[in-house]
């Protein structure tokens, strides 16, 4: 019997995610929260660029509650709104409602998680006997799930780095980009991501999940911020970068044990290729790639190359194809180590 499932999103990943839901064949598409007024009662699948569905999109919880859905899938903006975004998904887990979200990041490790999000949603799955499972993409499936799918290959093991290599010049996140990263600022800039803290806020999770998996914990942490520039002006989605700004940013997050950095979290994100050519560059030919490299004996490379097109529905659909298997779990916040395998079941016929 199919999964009946509300949805919550409908920016980019979330319409991805929305798409995902009502093409998959376990899962029913029982209700739509949507956020923004003009929104509200349209019909989901148009929305996302479908045919209708049935499906009226409302901003009223308690009606999406009183469908008593097996889960929630939670695609609601979480940045900067993080105790709003509990008190989302937490309503329906109290009530015996499921959950997966991309949008929850301390539930990318639990045992790490603050107290102050860990505690009210482990009561909730308790009151409800319902299960609370996060994934996104980075931190996610493509840094922590994929690497810890790729140590089955390992052998004697001496790090772990998981690497995002994207080039981000047609993306118009102006303040995000700026302000949070350090593009288009000048050289001795530091960005929000080393001064407020959220480089490890967000990474040091994927670094100790991976750490659990190899039967180690971090205990101590390093922090790379670099930038590089070109020569000449670069028009961008942000606005002109001039001569000399960043146009590359490169950073790692190093979980280290013993003295020796075991697992590794770095990005080479860039404006340009044709700057930043001491780091890692991508594989494959498009635009964005997500790279695990195993250090030891063996050593070896795992690069996943997708288009900016196919980004969003990657990024999605690991939470989305999770959502049966994580309706048929025991109750509790579990990991990617505790939920069984689980892959698409959509298969495409001519």
């Amino acid at each position: 019997m199919a999964k009946r499932v509300v949805h919550c999103g409908t920016g980019i990943t979330g319409s991805a995610a929305l798409r995902g839901v009502i093409a998959h064949p376990d899962l029913e598409l029982v209700g739509h929260f949507v956020a923004t007024e003009s929104k509200i009662g349209k019909d989901s699948g148009e929305l996302v660029g479908l045919d209708p569905v049935g499906v009226i999109a409302t901003n009223d919880w308690d009606e999406l509650l009183a469908l008593e859905p097996d889960c929630l899938c939670y695609f609601g903006d979480a940045i900067g709104r993080e105790e709003d975004s509990m008190r989302d998904i937490c309503q329906f887990l109290e009530r015996g409602t499921n959950v997966v979200t991309i949008a929850n990041f301390p539930f990318g490790h639990v045992e790490s998680a603050d107290p102050k999000y860990r505690e009210p949603a482990e009561k909730a799955c308790a009151d409800g006997q319902s299960t609370l499972f996060f994934t996104g993409i980075d931190p996610g499936w493509a840094t922590t799930d994929l690497a810890i799918a790729a140590l089955a290959a390992a052998g004697e093991v001496e790090s772990v780095r998981v690497l995002e290599l994207q080039n981000f010049v047609g993306f118009p996140a102006d303040f995000v980009f700026k302000e949070y990263f350090g593009f288009a600022k000048p050289p001795g800039f530091e960005p929000l991501l080393i001064t407020g803290g959220f480089l490890r806020e967000m990474w040091a999770p994927t670094c100790r999940a991976i750490a659990d998996a190899l039967g180690k914990e971090i205990d101590d942490w390093e922090v790379v911020y670099e930038t590089d520039f070109l020569d000449h002006d670069l028009e961008t989605a942000i606005g002109t970068i001039p001569a000399g700004d960043s146009v590359v940013v490169h950073f790692e997050l190093r979980g280290m044990c013993e003295g020796h950095p075991l697992v590794i979290v770095e990005h080479v994100d860039t404006m340009s290729d044709d700057a930043g050519l001491q780091w890692r560059k991508r594989f494959g030919p498009e635009l964005l790639s997500y790279r695990v490299e195993i250090e030891g004996t063996p050593s070896f490379t795992l690069e996943l190359n997708f288009d900016y097109e196919s980004a969003t529905s990657v990024t999605s659909m690991p939470a989305v194809n999770a959502i049966p298997v994580v309706c048929d779990h025991a109750p509790g916040i579990v990991n990617p180590l505790e939920l069984p395998r689980y892959w698409s079941t959509n298969v495409a016929r001519g």
